[in-house]
């Protein structure tokens, strides 16, 4: 259980918090969906760790990443026209580029090309990789860019939605490393996806609901490993690779993809966004085309019309159960959420409350990876504080091998033998 002190530390990112400087030096952090930003497209507000800013493509393709506010007189960027390779403040006409330069000042005379030449916003460095934006927004020069097992594969073998989600960045994190809850929470499209693909190994879920866990620290953060012991003897294994602070790469299911992605990006303390999606090395997943889920994950849609930028959102609020189908639920349907499977998890993620108190919790056995997870981010803490990198060395230049682990393991052989 942690302390109010503990609990404060892990949750804060806006400000000068220590969890949101850890964010904001150590790690890029995924922006918005690379699709959001069209050539000449309108530009996007992006809020991170509390603080808003502007994100466009510019007419050669180039991403920029920019404090909101023009540096004139303020006025947001996102009202700006986006034309001939830079914004255009709609207010006075300055021009800024990618970079954060001002390369026209209209309203100053004489010598406006000098005085534009001595203004600058600040930029911030961006990779666009695996369908996603990704920004540093610390000082000095970024660090490499991790590139994870679905940021090296070509764009159509990668399917990534969005949904923002109303608490703190903690809980979402948290809901990517409590496997316990696949088999209860999501039992009516678990019960679906088992029952058309005969060897999806995720059905093995519902038959063992207080799963044994083995956690491994790694350079990145932890291996949290689900073991599932099954009538002949065997074990079910799923290894979720949680990249710290807010990378979980979940196992997928065969005949869909060979991985999940859950990446929460940290709006301010009550906000997060939910990027969720699955990647496969063989074959595509999409023709290119954002209105449509590909065909292969059609169990874990519900009647939810299909939104890729808030994918996992619902209707209502605390005063309606968050539109709650207990009809539905009468029928047989488990959560009566009937949207879709994500949205089962935002719904219980957002009940909790903007910020959980989590010293009224009585945590069981099954919660073994989460109490890992906040002890590796607390540890996380005290090494920045001292100089050193968060966890252990410098995180690895490359994770695509970091691939997440799904198998039913025999009964002779030893669960470390999963990893």
């Amino acid at each position: 259980m942690l302390t109010h002190e503990e609990n404060e530390r892990l949750t804060r990112i806006e400000g000068d918090a220590p969890m949101g400087q850890l964010m904001r030096e150590q790690s890029w952090i995924p922006a918005c969906l690379s699709f959001q930003l069209q050539a000449d497209g309108a530009p996007r507000r992006v809020r991170l760790l509390g603080t808003d800013y502007v994100a466009f493509r510019d007419t050669r393709g180039r991403v920029g990443f920019l404090d909101e506010a023009c540096p004139h007189r303020n006025v947001s960027l996102v009202l700006a026209r986006n034309e001939d390779c830079a914004l255009t403040c709609i207010f006075h006409g300055w021009r800024i580029d990618v970079t954060g330069q001002v390369i026209e000042a209209p309203t100053h005379a004489p010598n406006a090309e000098a005085f534009a030449s001595r203004i600058r916003t600040r930029s911030y460095p961006v990779v666009d990789a695996g369908g996603l934006i990704w920004v540093y927004l610390g000082e000095g020069a970024a660090p490499r860019f991790p590139h994870l097992p679905f940021t090296v594969l070509p764009e159509r073998h990668v399917w990534v939605t969005a949904t923002e989600c109303a608490c703190n960045w903690l809980q979402g994190v948290e809901a990517t490393l409590d496997t316990a809850h696949i088999g209860t929470l999501h039992r009516s499209y678990i019960t679906s996806l088992a029952a058309n693909n005969d060897a999806n190994t995720i059905g093995q879920t519902l038959g063992a609901l207080a799963p044994g866990y083995e956690v491994e620290d790694t350079p990145y953060g932890i291996d949290a490993s689900g073991l599932r012991p099954l009538p002949d003897g065997s074990t079910y294994v799923r290894t979720t690779r949680w990249v710290l602070p807010f990378v979980s790469l979940v196992p997928g299911n065969p005949g869909q993809s060979d991985g999940v992605i859950f990446i929460v990006s940290p709006v301010d303390d009550h906000n997060h966004v939910l990027f969720f999606g699955h990647w496969s090395l063989e074959s595509p997943m999409h023709d290119g085309k954002y209105e449509r889920m590909p065909e292969t994950h059609a169990s874990i849609v519900g009647d939810r019309p299909f939104d890729i930028e808030n994918f996992g959102g619902f209707t209502g609020g605390r005063d309606d159960s968050w539109g709650q189908d207990r009809e539905a639920m009468k029928n047989g349907h488990f959560s009566g959420f009937t949207g879709n499977l994500l949205q089962e998890d935002t719904v219980t993620q957002i009940s909790m409350g903007p910020i959980v108190d989590r010293t009224r919790e009585h945590l069981s056995s099954s919660d073994v990876a989460v109490i890992h997870a906040r002890r590796a981010l607390l540890r996380a803490l005290d090494n920045v504080a001292a100089g050193r990198p968060p966890v252990g060395d410098a995180l690895p230049d490359d994770l695509s091998d970091a691939h997440p682990v799904d198998r039913i393991l025999p009964a002779d052989r030893a669960s470390a033998d999963a990893r």
